[in-house]
């Protein structure tokens, strides 16, 4: 038999020489012709329709075509009669063997065991005989590395040798399997066989083309840019040549003349971007040039994929969808975020931030009304923003008991039910974690939101067929030793996801994101590259096991530099077969430049020598947001509807009105409030509170200090201090930080409080919860409420309101000279009663001292109109501006919302 060979020039009319030569070679009968005897090898079933194409079209009518397919394809068949042992599956086992000999570290253990399948792979793909023994082994490896007498090489040579061989007694791989079929299918053939390549051959692919030749006709067809034409063909013959020994660039391209830099230059571009939005910006402006011109068949490159998502992303808000052949990581889908949010969960015992973020997530708690769901997360973060409780799934169920919060039981619940299906503390094999996986997610009520959405249809794909890969009645005695903690087990299953990819086919578009190696033999109207600098655009990363190129040379396997030349020639056929081409990088990333990648480099320099001058666009910075049509001439300045007028206010909220009308409208009355975040860490407010839970304990024992020695009374107030700081420090020791703070204060405490006592004061009570109604106008009742931290009295009956800080005294004594502060005041106000005194206590700082309001009785009038007058107005309609002061606006949460700073 014979093998006939033939080189078709790689640009857009490859496709239709292929047909030719194909019914050329078979030289059908006359009338319909015939050709399903034969079998035609495809590089890429993309290539399929088009090919069919072009074989009816050079065929002139009616056409029986071959039996088309890819080498896996067409091997099918022969490759059930091989058992194959599930990838899956044989990377446990070489896990198991791994862990049991003890020779590396636990977490390393499934990075060696990916790139030792990878080298099994490799090594069985190009029928790679391993040595006979450990020494033949580290020979070849000392050869590879000129070294010798290397300990790190001895001990590689014994794991690879061990673990091929180990695997090699086993069930056989996909690789082994598949060559062990291609042999069989080889042997098979009766008829002819074209073989369409997208590359030189690889060794492997080279030996069955011989084998089938040896049996029956063979045809191959076969990409090669030396033998195209025209000016493009030329300009990329002359700027990366196909010999290694060709002359220097200056010489390769004297002689191009300029009608052939024109044409060339009409059909590419080179683009760089200063930055990552304008690539994304240029690109998808580019694309919708393309679309307005009628080109139909548009091919992104997504070198880097970032870029590429935001060129994508720009492009779906102008109503251009992308039809996305790469496929995204499973683990970027929402789907796996639930996943990940609900191990989280378990893992953190759940952390508040974790389980807030999975309460959150839209694909949780199917069977539940929308509406109780909200309401239920909502109370959980009420819980645990109100407790401090910043982890433990049983601590929360409780409190929420205890604090009366029933609408945040079934969500705490259902997490319970489903952690224990989960068994986070029970070991357990591969399979069996899957399995309670699924049912915990289940419990959780995803499931159905998985089945409704195409990542999630695609994510319990592949969880049944794993499980399935990983389960095998007869491991026995074996399966213990491939149990799994749920650390280590959430370790590989995290490798899983990000290995895995997921493709929405839902989208046809003519436009298409795909990657450079996608793009072999098909031709488009226009392809842009996305990323042509050197990070991006470069030939995959070695795997980091024997990657040295004198070890690859050794074990019988390719060079690594055959990736770049292969990386070259992808680039060449892409410009070939698109009418118009596009090269994009970013040329800065913070401030450091990027290189064009090394082929774009040496294209750039062999068109300037042609031209003489920069070649090279650059993109356009990216346009800012269109400014608003209609200047702002006012603040916001809403006024209250009569019934959303707030019929309680304390002092901090009256204080917000005074400081900013507009903050207490979105405040209270819209109810924009921002819960209250919850800190793992003590801050000042936390221990300002915890300050004034020991004074009024200390003061409850001590009602007055007289008759008590300072040390029994400085022992007391230490035990109190030690009481309620324990469980602080139980939670964070940084915390004990304060605790030390506010002891160095405990003597200076005691002693400012004999001397109030000298004059007259005696402690009445501390933390007083207070509210009053305050009729504002005729048939308008307020009420005043608030929470007086300490109150005293003397021999006369007079009352003293005193509120405790934990700050230095010099701000207090300027914050009650404030006309603006109405703490006190209100406090005054409060009451009801007269007021001899009312102060601020500094506990913090260089001196512990009250700072006294002046004259409180008459403050506390003062406040009463105010108060009167406000609210009144705020019933009748009155408008709420913002006008705070530039420091009530530094850390306003509203300050999005007023739009005071944008105002003309």
């Amino acid at each position: 038999m014979t093998c006939i060979r033939h080189s078709i020039e790689p640009d857009a009319h490859f496709l239709p020489q292929c047909a030719a030569q194909i019914l050329s070679f078979l030289n059908p009968a006359s009338g319909p012709a015939d050709l399903s005897a034969a079998s035609l090898l495809l590089p890429n079933l993309k290539l399929a329709p088009a090919l069919s194409d072009a074989l009816r079209g050079a065929a002139g009518g009616p056409l029986l075509l071959p039996r088309i397919g890819t080498l896996s394809s067409l091997v099918e068949p022969w490759l059930a009669q091989h058992p194959v042992m599930p990838d899956a599956r044989r990377q446990l086992i070489l896990h198991s063997l791994l862990r049991r000999q003890n020779w590396l570290d636990e977490g390393m253990l499934w990075d060696v065991v990916a790139e030792l399948t990878q080298l099994f792979d490799t090594l069985t793909e190009y029928a790679v005989k391993l040595p006979e023994n450990e020494a033949e082994l580290l020979d070849k490896l000392e050869r590879g590395f000129t070294l010798k007498d290397s300990q790190p090489l001895n001990f590689e040579a014994r794991l690879v040798n061990t673990l091929w061989r180990a695997e090699a007694e086993g069930e056989l791989s996909r690789a082994a399997a598949r060559l062990l079929a291609a042999a069989d299918w080889v042997a098979s053939l009766t008829d002819p066989l074209i073989v369409m390549l997208e590359a030189p051959p690889s060794a492997p692919l080279q030996a069955l083309i011989e084998q089938a030749a040896a049996r029956v006709q063979v045809l191959v067809l076969e990409p090669a840019r030396t033998v195209a034409y025209g000016a493009l063909a030329e300009l990329l013959v002359r700027a990366w040549p196909a010999k290694h020994d060709a002359p220097p660039l200056r010489a390769r391209m004297a002689g191009f003349n300029a009608d052939q830099l024109e044409a060339a230059r009409a059909r590419l571009r080179l683009v760089e971007a200063d930055s990552l939005e304008d690539l994304g910006a240029a690109v998808a402006q580019q694309v919708i040039d393309w679309l307005i011109e009628g080109r139909r068949e548009i091919a992104l490159i997504a070198c880097d994929r970032l870029a590429a998502r935001r060129a994508r992303a720009l492009l779906e808000r102008e109503g251009v969808l992308v039809q996305d052949e790469t496929g995204w990581k499973l683990v970027t889908t929402r789907v796996a975020a639930v996943v990940d949010a609900w191990l989280e969960v378990i893992a953190s015992d759940a952390w508040h931030r974790a389980l807030i973020d999975l309460l959150r997530a839209p694909l949780l708690f199917a069977d539940l009304d929308p509406l109780a769901r909200g309401q239920g997360a909502d109370a959980v973060e009420r819980v645990i923003r109100e407790s401090s409780i910043a982890s433990g799934l049983d601590r929360l169920r409780a409190e929420a008991v205890e604090r009366q919060m029933p609408e945040a039981l079934p969500l705490l619940d259902r997490l319970i039910e489903a952690r224990a299906a989960l068994r986070p503390s029970a070991a357990g094999t591969l399979a069996d974690w899957l399995r309670r996986l699924h049912k915990s997610l289940d419990l959780l009520g995803a499931l159905p939101h998985f089945n409704d959405d195409q990542a999630g249809l695609h994510w319990l794909e592949w969880l049944e067929t794993r499980a399935a890969e990983l389960t095998d009645p007869a491991d026995g005695e074996e399966a213990r030793e491939r149990s799994f903690r749920f650390a280590a087990w959430r370790t590989w299953f995290n490798r899983q996801m990000d290995a895995e990819l997921y493709r929405d086919e839902s989208i046809a578009s003519p436009v298409i994101m795909t990657h450079l190696a996608a793009t072999r033999l098909r031709p488009f109207d226009a392809a842009i590259v996305i990323g042509a600098d050197a990070e991006h655009l470069a030939p995959p990363a070695a795997p980091g096991w024997l990657t040295h190129a004198g070890v690859r040379r050794e074990l019988g396997l390719p060079a690594l530099e055959l990736d770049r030349a292969q990386l070259r020639e992808d680039l060449a056929g892409l410009l070939l077969a698109s009418d118009a081409t596009v090269i994009a990088w970013q040329s800065l990333r913070r401030d450091e430049a990027l290189m064009p990648a090394a082929e774009v480099a040496v294209l750039e320099a062999a068109l300037r020598l042609a031209v003489g001058s920069g070649i090279v666009d650059k993109a356009a910075p990216r346009a800012s947001p269109a400014s608003v049509d209609v200047e702002l001439t006012a603040a916001a300045a809403p006024s209250a509807p009569p019934a959303r007028v707030p019929t309680r206010v304390s002092a901090s909220s009256l204080q917000t009105l005074i400081n900013c009308p507009y903050r207490y409208f979105a405040r209270y009355v819209l109810r924009l409030a921002e819960l209250d975040e919850l800190t793992e860490g003590m801050e000042k407010k936390d221990f300002g509170e915890l300050l004034h839970r020991i004074l009024r304990e200390f003061h409850e024992q001590y009602r007055t200090l007289d008759g008590h020695s300072d040390a029994a009374l400085l022992a007391a107030l230490e035990a109190h201090t030690e009481a309620a700081f324990a469980g602080v420090v139980a939670r964070n020791f940084q915390d004990h930080a304060w605790r030390l703070r506010w002891r160095a204060r405990l003597a200076d405490y005691i002693a400012w409080q004999r001397e109030r006592e000298k004059a007259g004061w005696r402690w009445q009570g501390g933390e007083i919860e207070a509210s009053r109604e305050h009729e504002i106008s005729p048939g308008r009742v307020l009420t005043l409420q608030g929470r007086i931290d300490r109150v005293d009295n003397d021999a006369e009956g007079q009352q003293a309101l005193l509120d405790y800080k934990s700050r230095a005294i010099k701000p207090l004594r300027d914050q009650v000279q404030d006309p603006d502060d109405v703490q006190l005041a209100f406090y005054a106000l409060l009451t009801g009663q007269r007021v001899a005194e009312a102060a601020y206590v500094a506990l913090d700082g260089d001196e512990l001292a009250a700072a006294p309001l002046a004259e409180p009785e008459e403050r506390a009038g003062s406040l009463q109109d105010l108060i009167d007058a406000s609210f009144n107005a705020m019933l009748d309609g009155a408008s709420m501006p913002a006008q705070g002061t530039a420091g009530a606006c530094q850390y306003c949460e509203m300050r999005g919302l007023c739009r005071k700073e944008w105002v003309g």
